[in-house]
């Protein structure tokens, strides 16, 4: 099995790991596979908002990848709580994001406003979405002077995508802070919420010969393709790190960061070599 001999679970990034945009990284469901077949616990974390995590699951069930929906934690399940919790029985949010984000932030018990109403949130989530505008730049900020908690699913400045990254949510909220002059509190990568609710999801359920093992005693590392949130977050979380080169991260710049990556890999097939 390789590289992955040394680890009893796995937390593995999506988007520049497993499919680029609508495409799967060549290689990677077969590796995915190989992994489940040889008893690896594998969750796959994702700073990416827009679909909910039984979306996710019916994607990767698509590639042939049998996992369940407890399996896969995102950015917009971590931030939807923080919302939640922020806001109060009763409370209100504003919502900067797509359909699944405000079901996500809805389920809380948050009542979602929109328009000038949102102006009187008690919590603004932001996440990248294509269809951003001014009026919703202006009813953050309004929130926000008003006293409103800003969370953010991730600072990711771009997202991977065929023929050229996207701008991400980062570039996004950077808009939201510069107008407001505040700062939000990140549920994603590389801040600890999302790496907490991932490891939970390991260590529920982790079996290594049929016999649970102690956190003490597990080996588990984060694989991802952004220094700055997988890598960078994995390490703060305690995870070995491993950096794989099929989304933002060329070579050159793996090779030049400090602190550096544990392990640096072509892609996530390179894993089992």
């Amino acid at each position: 099995m390789g590289l992955t001999d040394e680890f009893d679970g796995l937390l593995i990034d999506l988007d520049g790991v497993v499919w680029i945009g609508r495409e799967p990284v060549p290689g990677s469901a077969e590796a995915l596979r190989a992994l489940l077949e040889a008893g690896k616990r594998l969750v796959c974390v994702t700073n990416n908002p827009g679909r909910l995590p039984i979306a996710y699951a019916e994607r990767l069930r698509g590639l042939g990848v049998e996992v369940g929906e407890e399996q896969i934690v995102t950015a917009a399940m971590v931030v939807a709580r923080l919302a939640g919790e922020a806001a109060g029985e009763g409370g209100t949010a504003f919502v900067i994001g797509g359909a699944a984000l405000k079901e996500m932030v809805a389920a809380t018990g948050a009542r979602l406003l929109e328009g000038e109403k949102a102006w009187e949130a008690d919590a603004v989530v932001v996440s990248g979405h294509r269809d951003f505008d001014y009026a919703e730049l202006l009813a953050a900020k309004r929130a926000l002077d008003g006293g409103a908690r800003l969370f953010a699913t991730s600072h990711d400045p771009t997202m991977p995508y065929p023929g050229g990254e996207l701008p991400g949510t980062g570039a996004i909220l950077a808009a939201v802070e510069t107008a407001s002059g505040r700062r939000a509190e990140i549920a994603g990568k590389p801040e600890r919420h999302l790496f907490e609710m991932a490891i939970e999801a390991i260590r529920g359920s982790l079996q290594t010969d049929g016999v649970h093992k102690e956190p003490r005693d597990e080996r588990l590392a984060m694989v991802g393709d952004r220094i700055s949130s997988d890598i960078d977050g994995g390490r703060a979380a305690g995870l070995e790190t491993v950096l794989v080169l099929s989304g933002t991260t060329s070579r050159e710049e793996a090779e030049a960061a400090d602190p550096a990556p544990d392990h640096v890999v072509a892609d996530l097939a390179a894993l089992l070599q």
